[in-house]
Parts: structure tokens; sequence; C-alpha cells
């Protein structure tokens, strides 16, 4: 009696269809770990808004609460030289600030802020100069915000009191 050996192997349709099935579960996560990843963006990018905050109030105890002259597009200076303005890194590297601190995470979407201006940020001119002493409420000053469109129209932004909202609270 000749027995036909067996065959424990899988069949070429059985292979397909788990890897069929592998692919659609996998098309179904690819969204979620995008927003997770697209949050923690985010939440880098606040991060370092903190911390940029906490030097720019070092930097205002240190200047009778004043706070700095910044160049808001350090490509295209809007302040003439008699008037001292620096980079975000220049005035606040002493407090603190490190040119990683100035790198937004998003920053890498469409245009790259910190490679053409040295930082994923943007000082309000408003803010120039300002003495805290003089502002009414500080927590609904903004100073410093995200270039446009780095978490998709959407700005993480950091308030003269050192607190940020924006984009991180979505």
């Amino acid at each position: 009696m000749n027995k036909k050996p067996s065959l424990n192997g899988f069949t070429l349709i059985e292979l397909l269809v788990t890897i069929a099935i592998m692919a659609c579960l996998a098309g179904l996560l690819m969204p979620a770990l995008s927003s997770a990843r697209s949050r923690a963006q985010c939440t880098a990018c606040a991060s370092n808004l903190h911390q940029i905050g906490a030097s720019v109030l070092l930097y205002a105890g240190d200047n009778n609460q004043i706070l700095p002259t910044i160049e808001s597009w350090p490509s295209k200076p809007i302040y003439d030289s008699s008037q001292g303005a620096q980079t975000l890194l220049t005035a606040l590297g002493p407090y603190g600030v490190t040119p990683q601190i100035l790198k937004c995470p998003s920053d890498t979407i469409g245009t790259n802020y910190y490679a053409t201006e040295g930082t994923s940020y943007q000082w309000f001119p408003g803010a120039s100069q300002c003495n805290l002493l003089s502002v009414s409420s500080t927590a609904n000053m903004f100073i410093l915000f995200d270039y446009t469109e780095v978490h998709h129209a959407l700005a993480n932004t950091l308030f003269a009191d050192g607190h940020v909202a924006g984009a991180v609270d979505h």
C-alpha cells in the first residue's frame, strides 16, 4: 500500500487572501498613525514655544520688562541697522534658546522656514520693544507663532504670559 504524502503548507490562494487582509488592515491604520504623528509634532512645537516663552520672560526680567526687537522675517528685514533688531537665536540664545528649539517638527511640509529664516517661528513685530508692565493683559498679547501653514492652516501661538494655544489644542 502506497500512501500519498500529506502537504502541510499553505496554498497560493490562502497566502494571497492573508496578504490582502493584512493590506486592508494596514490601510485602515495609516490615517490613525498619521493623525497621531501630527498631534505629536504639534505637542513638540508647543513645548518649543514654552521654552522660548520662558527665555523671553527671562530676557524681559533683565531688561526692565521690555521685550527685544526681533526681525519677523530675517531674510527680509523690516528694521534698519540703527534699531538693533536681532534674530530669535541672537537675542534669546543667552537665555537658553538653541537652534533645535527654533525648529518645529512640522516645518518640513511645503516651505521649510527653518532653512530660509533660521527659525520655524515668526515674531510679532508689535511685540518688539513692548514694555510688559504697560500691557493690560499679557495673557491676550501674542508674541510668537508658527509661520503660515506649518500645521495645516492652524498655528501654535505663544502669548506674553508664556502660555501656548492654537494647533496643539485641536
